[in-house]
């Protein structure tokens, strides 16, 4: 069976960038229509696994702190559009050796953008919070706009809101093609096709399945995210334990105070196995999967007992260059690529969902984003 709607604007996967371009389409008046082939705050991509680190003194890019910026002011926004609190923004400690590349990045964006802060050294920090075994050679940047988003809870946030400003959406409806052309776009999935007259496509690790034509050089990584109990959970509150970060080489780990008052989560940051497909990532939880994140427990955090108590997977969609890809497709007329986010996105989804919304409605966009060029992989 065969119908055959027209939107303005699609919305092509309504996770973690999706879910914000279609509520920012909303807001505009814009006559839009969402698809999703789960329902929105799914498990089955990045856009979950309780808590999501937020912060603006960036280690990956100082060129990425004035999209943080109005990142952080589009998710009171939404707050206050909704009355439903999904950012606590409780602080945020980075801390490494000085001359480590990603604590210069993050000293780099501190200064150049006024961002409020605190910089000690390990045993100062130690002090400060003492929850966290610092050693004496590190330094340690605390950063005041920084704290922890609800993923699940944001996205069904902003598709509701969106719904509730007139937009349509379709839920566990696979999109099997996009078929663009100078006109519109046909949107095809099991049983219907959609014709609209602009689509953005922000499916995450299927995007290289939609467009194989476009040959995007992604790569498919299996992520881990792990509790364990705390011993005295009350150490960990929002109030007295800020979200951290330790990255060297790329690689690190991560963490959260306690939602719960009982778990703390710990994660790595890459150095996960790559599948192919999204389809086919591990759901399995292996005790090789939990021991480099436990070793990583015991040596940084006395105070919680390291013995997993729940871990969830999910996965990145990364780049060579580990930069998003932002941008109209190309040679495909009419498409907006929103994302693949490279495995740090989820902080900028208000801001990233309202650029996407901007270009798939040829609005002035005032910030940089030549850096998410989708061209860039075939220069």
């Amino acid at each position: 069976m065969t119908e055959d709607f027209k939107w303005d604007v699609a919305v092509v996967g309504l996770g973690s960038m999706g879910s914000f371009a279609f509520w920012q389409l909303a807001r505009m008046g814009v006559n839009v229509v969402g698809f999703d082939r789960f329902r929105p705050g799914h498990d089955k991509g990045a856009g979950h696994g309780e808590t999501r680190i937020f912060r603006t003194a960036y280690g990956e890019g100082v060129e990425y702190v004035p999209l943080l910026k109005e990142a952080r002011k589009l998710w009171r926004e939404l707050e206050g559009e909704t009355g439903v609190q999904l950012y606590t923004e409780n602080g945020g400690t980075m801390f490494g050796l000085k001359d480590d590349p990603f604590i210069k990045t993050v000293e780099e964006s501190v200064n150049t953008f006024n961002l409020p802060h605190k910089k000690y050294t390990g045993a100062e920090a130690k002090k400060v919070y003492p929850q966290i075994n610092f050693q004496e050679n590190q330094v340690a940047i605390y950063e005041e706009f920084a704290g922890f988003i609800k993923p699940e809870l944001s996205i069904e946030t902003a598709v509701k809101r969106g719904e509730e400003l007139g937009g349509t959406v379709f839920t566990d409806c696979p999109v099997r093609n996009i078929e663009a052309d100078e006109d519109g776009v046909s949107i095809i999935c099991e049983d219907k096709q959609f014709r609209v007259k602009k689509v953005i496509v922000s499916s995450g690790g299927w995007t290289s399945h939609l467009f194989p034509g476009l040959k995007l050089p992604l790569s498919l990584e299996r992520q881990v995210l792990v509790w364990y109990d705390a011993k005295n959970p009350e150490q960990f509150t929002p109030e007295k334990f800020p979200i951290f970060s330790r990255m060297k080489d790329g690689i690190g780990f991560y963490g959260f105070p306690t939602v719960d008052g009982k778990t703390v989560k710990v994660a790595l940051h890459h150095g996960g196995e790559n599948f192919n497909h999204p389809d086919e990532v591990d759901r399995e939880i292996h005790e090789s999967d939990l021991e480099p994140v436990t070793e990583k427990v015991k040596e940084y955090f006395p105070d919680l007992i390291p013995v997993p108590v729940k871990a969830k997977t999910c996965f990145y969609t990364n780049t060579p260059d580990e930069h998003f890809i932002l941008g109209l497709a190309p040679g495909l007329p009419n498409v907006t690529l929103l994302g693949p986010m490279a495995g740090h996105g989820f902080k900028f989804a208000p801001i990233m969902g309202k650029i996407a919304a901007k270009l798939a409605t040829d609005k002035k966009l005032n910030l940089e984003i030549s850096m998410f060029d989708p061209n860039r992989f075939n220069k």
